[in-house]
């Protein structure tokens, strides 16, 4: 069952707020410090999905996923065979408000996002990833690790 569960009205400026966050972090403590909040934040937060991870259960994470997207209407498909689990963001809703109120999508969100993964999947069998396809999208793609197959 999914832990992290907002209810109520969707507060569109979380993700304006979100940036700014990022911004700061980078532009007065630099990158290390960035990386830092965000792992503590993917594993202590975000423990139940980190643990289930490291358990080899990543229902919680696709439960997450599905949840906010479909609560923000984002236009997103989910992909699963026996070795990937792959999030397909067509239209991602965070992306498209940044650019609404600044003109462009910023993409330290996609930066963030992809160490928030990275930190999700680290000490787990499987890696996270993150690629970028447009500037309002991407792909995260779950699939065991190397070693780990």
């Amino acid at each position: 069952m999914l832990r992290y569960q907002s209810k109520g009205e969707v507060h569109k400026d979380f993700h304006r707020l979100t940036c700014a966050t990022l911004h700061y972090l980078i532009d007065n403590y630099g990158q290390d410090a960035l990386v830092q909040v965000l792992k503590n934040t993917a594993q202590k937060v975000y423990k139940t999905i980190h643990e289930g991870l490291k358990n080899e259960v990543p229902d919680e994470l696709v439960e997450f996923w599905t949840y906010y997207l479909e609560r923000e209407n984002g236009d997103f498909s989910i992909e699963k065979t026996e070795d990937v689990i792959r999030l397909v963001v067509r239209d991602c809703p965070a992306l498209r408000h940044l650019a609404k109120l600044d003109g462009k999508p910023d993409p330290l969100m996609c930066e963030g996002t992809a160490i928030f993964n990275h930190a999700l999947a680290e000490g787990s069998p499987y890696e996270l990833t993150t690629e970028r396809t447009g500037d309002f999208s991407c792909i995260q793609t779950l699939k065991k690790r190397e070693s780990e197959k």
